[in-house]
């Protein structure tokens, strides 16, 4: 029992230390190549970069669909937190 209990403290305290990114590059069900990538995950984030992309495409793009940390464009789909479209953006 006390093996158990040092375990699930050391799992506890591991977890503790993991730390997570909160910039995403998000891709949209109706978005087609238009990716957005800003510096947040929170839902203020996601709503912000959906607002970028339908301005940039002219039309919804519907949900996020997927997320990554980078996006390249051949076409300069790519968005930034500014709107500013660039062929490749990453780090996020």
């Amino acid at each position: 029992m006390r093996k158990f209990g040092f375990f699930l403290a050391a799992l506890v305290m591991s977890v503790g230390f993991v730390s997570v990114a909160d910039a995403k590059c998000y891709h949209f069900s109706n978005g087609g190549e238009y990716k957005v990538c800003v510096s947040g995950d929170s839902f203020s984030d996601r709503k912000k970069a959906m607002e970028i992309c339908k301005q940039a495409k002219g039309s919804d793009c519907g949900n996020v669909s997927s997320y990554s940390s980078s996006c390249h464009s051949n076409s300069n789909k790519c968005y930034d937190a500014n709107g500013r479209n660039h062929r490749s953006l990453s780090g996020y």
